[in-house]
């Protein structure tokens, strides 16, 4: 099978070698994946997914943008997203990827990502912007940066406490910019670049179970348009996905 490509035929680098599963497995899912986008073309095959789950179009969403992100070998699939396709693959491969995931999936301690804290963990370019911003935000705000974050968070001192300490850890470069710190710092950074820093972070690095929902919001709320390939919306949401639902 060759590597997956892009709307525009480029390639698509492959993050997790079939998809955490193995070869044979894979296949059969990319098999299914292909007959079920064959026979559902365009608007139907949300609509396929509504049907069958009985679930709302944000769900359906969540659920075939990740079972895409498995298939182009961006996101290993895990049991919760093959939990929400019973019903849209068959029984036989339902089946043997519950049995294969039952004893070969790991997630928490044994597969931890070591976070590297050169940059706050971003690329260089995406760290001088961030580091401008909090500089300017420091400046506007400059004896009560914390009534700010309460103000525009809505939240209470402990967590704007939190908020602060996370901009402070990461500018300094003793921390990661990690999904918990970006989704604390939401509606504190310009759009532009806190759309940006989702885009990274939640494409490099995992996150507990109880971030999936806001998880999933920011998603929904700050994706882009009008991109392609790995950059298309669906693809990135599916990506995202796929690690809120377990990976």
């Amino acid at each position: 099978m060759g590597t997956p490509r892009t709307g525009r035929g480029k390639l698509m680098s492959v993050k997790y070698k079939y998809s955490g599963l193995t070869e044979e497995l894979y296949q059969r899912l990319v098999s299914e994946h292909e007959a079920l986008k064959k026979a559902h073309k365009k608007g139907s095959y949300k609509q396929f997914f509504q049907d069958v789950k009985q679930c709302s179009e944000v769900q359906a969403r969540i659920i075939y943008q990740a079972f895409n992100a498995a298939v182009v070998e961006r996101a290993r699939i895990s049991p919760t997203t093959v939990d929400r396709l019973e019903g849209i693959i068959s029984d036989e491969l339902f089946n043997d990827l519950q049995d294969y995931l039952s004893t070969n999936y790991t997630r928490g301690k044994t597969t931890r990502q070591l976070l590297d804290k050169t940059n706050a963990g971003l690329p260089e370019g995406l760290f001088k912007r961030f580091q401008e911003e909090v500089e300017e935000l420091r400046k506007e705000h400059p004896n009560n940066l914390n009534n700010y974050i309460r103000e525009v968070k809505g939240c209470d001192q402990k967590n704007a406490n939190r908020t602060q300490n996370a901009f402070n850890m990461c500018y300094a470069e003793k921390a990661a910019l990690t999904p918990l710190k970006a989704i604390q710092m939401e509606g504190l950074l310009s759009r532009e670049l806190f759309s940006e820093i989702i885009d990274y972070v939640f494409n490099n690095y995992e996150w507990s179970e109880r971030l999936d929902n806001e998880v999933d919001r920011i998603i929904l709320k700050y994706r882009t348009k009008g991109r392609i390939g790995r950059n298309k919306a669906t693809v990135k949401k599916a990506l995202y996905t796929a690690y809120a639902l377990g990976v």
